[in-house]
């Protein structure tokens, strides 16, 4: 039953989500997020492959069922540590490696409900709107990956952020391709379509949006044909999913170098070109950017294709790939500030974050220790983020940095203003034209939003 309440003006509806409905509408006026569209988001790859020791590919050791420890250096797969001091207790696991206090350090399984959670509460608090859930061929019966999906179809909704899955294909090769389309077509309806009912799974132009990753990438392994049927089979598909499409970062030179493969990237709704590699500090990524990301945005804008470029903090593979090399740098957030700050200038579709939890490749945003809280021991050797620094910092900054004004409506000012968006919103320092949805117990209020018009909004309580 509803009972309609008195009409509000926009600026006394969120005066009376602030001071009346209290702390918990003042943190859901923060959430929300719109998941019918794709357009000015900001969402990370989220890979969850973070497994204990003795669950198959755990991902942070090379041999499955090792402990992580100096006495596996050649094992080891991440040059970064998580800092873990907000996960639950019986979502970690202690390994060999002792932290400058002596004390071992732990690590994290991803397919815990508490790290789950934990991450989209930080999503929240850090204005960031979403996920694209990384999903490996070859791994479709994978239990623990499905229990995932819904562990993130649950945290999603719960924190008002968004998901949706992207298929990376980079295992798949032409030479074994022949069960490839019905399996893909086969875990899109088992698993998938189950997940697209969620309000969570975000969408464009009402359709589920869904990602395909490896078009082009390695052409040694999966042909321009192989593309083509793998894309249109799943075009054709019920849902019909709104296809962004993972390609290389030069893809535009294949219209004359692979023009087979450039037919397929025509079809696309996005192009999502995968840039980590050809730059890896502050002067080569502006060279980049000049002579691809814009060229890249205006060749699209052209075609009738949206853009999605990718953005990343930095990177560093060493113990993974043991060839002895120096461990990477971030440049102090100034190289992946200089990223988000171009995004500003280039307008795109959505933003690709790269990544949310690549601890194998040190290029996540999530929660990680400073170069002083990492073992000392040179066996095999770590980096950590700026001392100083918080351990959420990066993704502050891409929360901070947000590219499109839409997103940035009801943002703090500045890191230290804790997210207190009703006191901004009254303190003079801006005066949009608003609907506010808050949800909080059994009273529904429309979401903030930019509106030119004047709008009016009326409360009802269920």
């Amino acid at each position: 039953m509803f009972i309609t309440l008195p009409k509000f003006t926009a600026a006394a509806a969120v005066l009376f989500a602030c001071n009346v409905l209290g702390g918990a509408a003042q943190r859901a006026l923060s959430t929300a997020v719109d998941a019918s569209h794709l357009q000015g988001k900001v969402l990370f790859g989220y890979q969850g492959f973070f497994r204990r020791p003795g669950q198959g590919n755990d991902h942070w050791m090379i041999k499955s069922g090792e402990i992580p420890g100096p006495s596996t250096p050649g094992d080891v797969q991440f040059d970064m540590f998580p800092a873990v001091e907000q996960y639950p207790q019986e979502c970690l696991f202690t390994t060999n490696f002792l932290l400058p206090d002596r004390s071992k350090a732990k690590l994290f399984e991803s397919n815990c409900t508490g790290v789950v959670d934990t991450h989209f509460r930080w999503m929240q608090e850090n204005s960031i709107d979403g996920i694209l859930v990384q999903r490996f061929y070859g791994q479709f019966e994978d239990a623990s990956f499905l229990q995932l999906l819904h562990q993130i179809r649950t945290a999603a909704e719960r924190y008002g952020r968004t998901f949706a899955v992207e298929y990376d294909l980079s295992p798949i090769a032409s030479t074994d391709f022949s069960n490839v389309v019905p399996s893909l077509l086969d875990d899109y309806a088992r698993n998938i379509g189950p997940l697209i009912t969620s309000p969570a799974y975000l969408h464009q132009d009402n359709r589920p949006v869904l990602e395909l990753w490896g078009f082009g990438v390695d052409k040694s392994k999966l042909s321009a044909a192989d593309c083509a049927a793998i894309f249109h089979t799943l075009r054709s598909a019920n849902p019909n999913p709104y296809i962004v499409l993972g390609v290389q970062w030069d893809w535009a030179f294949d219209r004359t170098q692979n023009p087979s493969y450039y037919d397929v990237y025509l079809q696309a709704d996005v192009i999502q070109p995968w840039a980590v590699g050809p730059y890896n500090d502050p002067s080569s990524y502006e060279g980049f950017y000049q002579r691809t990301s814009i060229p890249d945005k205006a060749l699209t804008d052209k075609l009738g294709i949206k853009y999605a470029p990718s953005i990343t903090p930095g990177g560093s593979a060493r113990n993974r790939e043991g060839k002895g090399e120096p461990l990477g740098s971030r440049y102090n957030g100034s190289y992946y500030e200089a990223q988000l700050k171009h995004m500003l200038d280039l307008k795109p579709f959505f933003v690709f974050g790269a990544m949310f939890d690549e601890f194998p490749e040190s290029s996540q945003v999530i929660a990680t220790l400073t170069q002083s809280e990492v073992p000392p021991a040179a066996n095999p050797g770590f980096l950590g983020i700026d001392d100083g620094m918080d351990h959420n910092y990066y993704l502050q900054l891409a929360g901070r940095f947000r590219p499109f004004p839409r997103s940035r409506l009801l943002q703090p000012r500045d890191a230290n203003d804790e997210h207190n968006y009703c006191k901004w919103s009254r303190d003079g320092s801006i005066n949009p034209k608003i609907r506010a949805r808050v949800y909080t117990r059994n009273v529904v209020i429309s979401r903030l939003e930019k509106d030119h018009a004047e709008d009016r909004l009326e409360p009802e309580i269920i």
